[in-house]
């Protein structure tokens, strides 16, 4: 998928055995890989992208992942979409790798283990606490200054992911016109699942600032918008302390 995932334990059990449920997690990540990257020749969604494949033949995986993505497009009006500007090419990277790091946290949840951290390309998924009391403390880097934090988010079993400028550049398209999203600088949406906090951020990031709006009609799920201007704009849920940005509540 392009990215880096990494799983960080903190429950009192024998290394071996938490090595065992990491090691699980990352088979799974591995998996769905092998079925959604883009990157690999010998993917579904390659095959499916070249002619060789149905998507109703595929994994029904792919289904269901095709089956969100479509929701995400109709309830959105078109900025989520999963086919490459100005093609017919699939890519559902906006939706699958927060999903796929979901789906395969269950390994460490079958483990045994209440206590992780999981970090995939900068989007995280928690669940209990890294000590009793102490919650996960979550940075989100300035997408003008990569070297810099704007904000922090604490958690206990949530997750946060952020869609923007500051890992990848100008990496993301508004699906209503197939243009670079450029309305925003970076968006970061905080919710219980990761599968739909990294593909709302997305997509808030895809309608701009407009998107706060859009969000809002998601309980449970609070987002912090850095417009281009060095705003913060924010869902009144979002509570994260600022670092030296001017911070807008809506």
């Amino acid at each position: 998928m392009g990215t880096v995932a990494s799983v960080h334990v903190y429950d009192n059990v024998d290394a071996s055995h938490a090595d065992g449920a990491c090691h699980a997690f990352m088979a799974v990540m591995q998996e769905l890989e092998d079925v959604f990257s883009t990157f690999k020749p010998a993917s579904a969604i390659s095959r499916i992208n070249r002619g060789e494949l149905d998507i109703a033949g595929a994994d029904p995986i792919v289904s269901d992942v095709f089956d969100a993505c479509t929701w995400l497009d109709h309830s959105s009006g078109g900025a989520f979409r999963a086919h490459r500007p100005g093609t017919a090419t699939l890519d559902p990277a906006g939706f699958v790798k927060g999903w796929a790091a979901e789906r395969a946290a269950q390994q460490l949840t079958a483990a045994g283990l209440q206590h992780w951290c999981i970090n995939i390309g900068g989007d995280v998924l928690t669940r209990g606490a890294p000590a009793v009391g102490v919650p996960w403390r979550v940075a989100i880097v300035d997408p003008h200054d990569d070297h810099s934090i704007i904000a922090t988010v604490a958690i206990t079993s949530g997750a946060v992911a952020t869609s923007g400028l500051a890992q990848r550049g100008a990496h993301l398209w508004d699906g209503r016109d197939g243009s670079i999203a450029n309305g925003a600088a970076s968006v970061t949406v905080v919710g219980p699942s990761l599968t739909w906090a990294d593909s709302f951020a997305t997509t808030v990031y895809a309608m701009g600032a407009a998107g706060i709006a859009w969000l809002t009609r998601f309980d449970d799920y609070d987002a912090l918008v850095v417009t281009n201007a060095r705003e913060m704009l924010t869902t009144p849920g979002f509570t994260a302390p600022t670092c030296g940005v001017e911070r807008i509540t809506l």
